[in-house]
């Protein structure tokens, strides 16, 4: 063999271990919860108002720390959504949660949300949603682009949720989107790990919280934090 192409044959060898591996260092299914915390962080509660809020109502309010959707004695016609005045795109996104109310109460993490009208019948989301209905409901955890693409409707493991879910009392939400991949937990258990490959995803705007209607409800969302990620 010519010796001067040892040197070659050697970096080549090598390049062929390392390459498959860093490959397969991306895909890999990483199961730890997001912290959301540190540097960069936004606390969308700072200063105990509601300065990055739209809000929609009087429905909506601050309490205590919390955001706070109420229905009151009658049950709503229509959905509503309260929105951050800011977008984002690649986060990680944290808040408590606590859903009380009748046994049709319903609520969901809106992301990267585009408002559109919805038969011109309200105004409604087109982006994703974290879908969080009460305990026993197929729903709960679920990824969902309801009202722009309705055939999307991937489902968690509604046994892993009802061991999981804290009915009528504070559950922890959590969202990693990093472009098409989504990811989700709750309670520090990952629930949801999905991949959008339809082009029509959506890939930048606001966070929002929804109260449905056909419900008596009360929702609350505290310690709110998002962190924006590098594509």
């Amino acid at each position: 063999m010519n010796y001067r192409l040892k040197p070659i044959l050697f970096l080549f060898a090598c390049c062929c271990l390392v390459i498959p591996h860093l490959a397969f260092s991306q895909d890999v299914n990483e199961a730890t919860e997001p912290s959301v915390k540190g540097a960069g962080v936004i606390d969308l509660l700072k200063g105990g108002g509601l300065e990055a809020w739209k809000i929609p109502s009087a429905r909506w309010h601050l309490k205590d720390g919390s955001i706070v959707g109420e229905t009151g004695t009658e049950k709503l016609t229509t959905p509503e959504w309260i929105y951050t005045k800011q977008g984002f795109s690649n986060f990680e996104f944290t808040c408590e949660l606590k859903l009380t109310g009748d046994n049709r109460r319903n609520t969901g993490i809106y992301f990267r949300v585009k408002p559109i009208s919805y038969r011109g019948r309200f105004e409604a989301p087109s982006g994703y949603e974290f879908d969080a209905a009460a305990t026993g409901d197929k729903l709960t955890g679920s990824v969902g682009d309801w009202y722009a693409r309705p055939s999307l409707r991937i489902s968690a493991d509604s046994a892993i949720i009802n061991q999981i879910y804290n009915s009528d009392n504070w559950n922890r939400m959590t969202i990693q989107a990093r472009g098409n991949r989504l990811e989700y937990w709750i309670n520090g258990i990952k629930v949801m790990d999905y991949r959008d490959e339809d082009p029509k995803g959506s890939r930048e705007g606001v966070i929002g919280f929804q109260m449905h209607d056909g419900s008596v409800m009360k929702i609350e969302y505290r310690n709110i934090r998002v962190l924006t990620l590098a594509p």
